[in-house]
């Protein structure tokens, strides 16, 4: 898993993964936070598909940016 980028208070970890049929790689973070109590982490991922993985990471951290600003339907960490 990438390192993560601090956002708002949330981590954001890429955690892209390539498919055996494609070898295409697919959109997958974890998003944590800690609260009071304890870290709390979320996994998400997206049908979106890259040719490679560095291809991946930037839309990766952006797609955990919507997530974070509530710019994705069905998607919250709230």
């Amino acid at each position: 898993m990438s390192k993560g980028v601090s956002y708002k208070g949330y981590t954001i970890r890429p955690a892209l993964r390539q498919l055996v049929d494609t070898g295409q790689w697919e959109l997958n973070v974890f998003i944590s936070w800690s609260t009071e109590d304890e870290e709390e982490s979320r996994h998400f991922y997206s049908t979106g598909r890259y040719a490679t993985e560095d291809e991946a990471t930037a839309p990766c951290i952006a797609y955990g940016q919507q997530i974070v600003d509530g710019k994705i339907p069905g998607s919250s960490v709230a």
